[in-house]
């Protein structure tokens, strides 16, 4: 029997029940679309540091922190408009 293998590479941060659902999923898929059976289907998460990753010259983890000062400071903006209307008025 031809045993499928999956090995998926992500950054940590997930719930262990996002990675049985994502899992899940691929085992799934490798039924569905190539048939087969799901009892032989191996599918493994291997997990690294936000900050042992980069694309485009940007580790994950300054890249998570910029998105988060970004939003905060969106955030403000939107608390601190007062060209929106208020709500009743």
């Amino acid at each position: 029997m031809i045993v499928p293998l999956v090995n998926i590479q992500m950054a940590e941060g997930r719930t262990p029940a996002q990675k049985k659902a994502l899992m899940a999923a691929i085992t799934t898929a490798m039924h569905e679309h190539i048939g087969a059976p799901k009892e032989s289907v191996r599918v493994w998460i291997n997990e690294f540091p936000n900050t042992d990753f980069m694309a485009g010259g940007e580790l994950l983890a300054d890249k998570q922190a910029r998105l988060a000062r970004e939003a905060a400071a969106d955030a403000a903006v939107r608390v601190n408009d007062t060209t929106r209307p208020v709500p009743g008025q």
